[in-house]
């Protein structure tokens, strides 16, 4: 593999184009003479079951939520007892594993610390001790808290417990009495009732979107990340092999489950950004504002830590030209995939995504056009991934994962972009097994320690100094790569 410049892994550096993109955006009218041909994005509605992918009931804060304790009684998920919770533990045991081990359950004294406190006073959501927007407060208390309902008067709802076993599975209000009645022929019954079916990988990567990508009813947007909340960056494979988990998958030991768990979460999180994307134009929620500079890399607009703006020899000329800021490609990385390594080459699907990327990076994207074509892509990506109703996992083996990850390699030279490099790591981690070892993971290893954010940095730079390891030197990072690619090219999985 060539060396590549020394500028893309010694910092996240950055073009000028933000005021470009802003004096363009406040110049232009916000009605484009294409809007005139956009499609009514309500076509579709009839539609929302299918792209629900079952997790709907999560929506329907309308119905009661009774809290993780209602879930704790020793007969129930309770046992066996308090302090011995672990994925081992016998069945039954998920609400003390749940309390003791699981982040989600921290989540609500996350958001009531003093960091958080900081930020929501900088989103006039909190004033002198006060929730000042409610609507605001409850935006982020989607993703923070089992229950979102409070008054104007509350500080907090009334069941404060974190990301509890309802903020997944679904309210409980009509599937309480009867969950654990699961005979073949009542759960589909159940399941109407709201109770979210986790089991099947893609449902379970939908349920985890919801909140680390977003929704329709939820947006973690540009104006919170300027606030000082962290940017989201999902990857279902990665997060879901550190997770303390409280149930058994079946086929967790299978040389192909992590790249079943990193197709399952990309193809997830398309969907969640395509969805996310359609009410932001739409301006559906109080907080989403359009356009929404979250949709966009971060690196387009923001210069280096040193305050420095990228040297102008080292610029995207056709970026330059364009004065537009390319769009944040985290979210589609798995439909790229999918249009490079399967029949949906041979489809519409990529020349639809392209189509959208351009309309996102015209001069002012009209947010009533963006809508429409985001739900015309969504349905058309949800055809790709369902039968018979139904979401479902493509055929991908470790061998497609393998494959993809050495293109992601080769891409890593033509970008010059953290998000890419970041992209390829976890792709590539999710082509062997757990009990990988050796030269692969040695390289993995290099790169991981090339890829880590500085010390109370939340933001994609490469690191300047030391947390907790020493970044590797340019020569280290390409012979890491270089590495990895022989090893992958090999059939080297072990």
């Amino acid at each position: 593999m060539s060396s590549m410049p020394k500028s893309n892994y010694r910092s996240t550096k950055t073009a000028f184009l933000l005021l470009v993109f802003l004096l363009i955006v406040a110049e232009q009218s916000q009605a484009q003479s294409s809007s005139k041909s956009a499609e009514s994005p309500s076509h579709a509605r009839n539609e929302s079951n299918s792209l629900s992918c079952g997790i709907e009931s999560l929506y329907h804060m309308d119905r009661g939520v009774r809290g993780a304790a209602s879930c704790a009684t020793s007969s129930c998920h309770g046992g066996p007892k308090a302090g011995v919770s672990s994925s081992e533990a016998p069945r039954g045991s998920e609400y003390p594993l749940w309390l003791e081990k699981d982040p989600h359950a921290q989540s609500w004294k996350t958001i009531s610390s003093e960091a958080s406190a900081k930020i929501l006073s900088k989103l006039g959501i909190l004033k002198d001790g006060k929730i000042e927007n409610v609507t605001g407060f409850q935006n982020c208390l989607a993703c923070h808290n089992t229950d979102r309902n409070i008054t104007e008067t509350q500080l907090s709802p009334q069941i404060a417990e974190g990301v509890g076993c309802e903020s997944c599975h679904g309210p409980s209000q009509h599937w309480y009495g009867s969950h654990y009645q699961g005979m073949a022929s009542k759960i589909q019954a159940i399941q109407n009732l709201g109770l979210t079916d986790s089991e099947p990988l893609l449902q379970r990567a939908k349920i985890c979107v919801t909140c680390h990508v977003g929704a329709k009813d939820r947006d973690m947007n540009h104006d919170i990340i300027a606030a000082g909340h962290p940017a989201l960056y999902f990857d279902m494979a990665v997060f879901h092999e550190a997770y303390p988990k409280h149930w058994r998958d079946k086929d967790q030991d299978q040389p192909n489950f992590r790249s079943q768990l990193w197709l399952a979460g990309k193809i997830a999180s398309a969907d969640a950004e395509l969805e996310l994307l359609e009410s932001r134009a739409l301006k559906s929620l109080p907080v989403s504002v359009w356009p929404e500079l979250s949709s966009y890399q971060c690196n387009s607009c923001h210069v280096s830590l040193n305050g420095l703006p990228q040297p102008a020899s080292e610029l995207n000329r056709d970026l330059v030209i364009r004065g537009r800021a390319p769009i944040r490609n985290w979210n589609f990385a798995g439909m790229d995939a999918l249009s490079i390594s399967t029949d949906l080459a041979k489809s519409d699907l990529k020349d639809a995504m392209d189509n959208l990327r351009k309309l996102l990076q015209s001069p002012n994207p009209d947010g009533k056009l963006v809508a429409a074509k985001s739900q015309q892509l969504r349905l058309r990506w949800s055809e790709s991934w369902t039968e018979h109703g139904k979401p479902t996992l493509p055929d991908w083996s470790r061998q497609s994962q393998s494959a993809l990850s050495i293109e992601l390699i080769r891409d890593i030279e033509r970008s010059n972009s953290w998000e890419s490099a970041a992209g390829a790591y976890t792709a590539i981690w999710a082509t062997h097994p757990v009990s990988s070892s050796g030269k692969l993971e040695a390289a993995m290893s290099t790169m991981r320690n090339g890829l880590l954010y500085p010390k109370d940095l939340m933001t994609p730079s490469f690191p300047r100094k030391k947390n907790g390891t020493t970044p590797p030197t340019l020569e280290e990072w390409n012979a890491s790569l270089h590495q990895v690619s022989e090893s992958l090219e090999n059939h080297d999985l072990r």
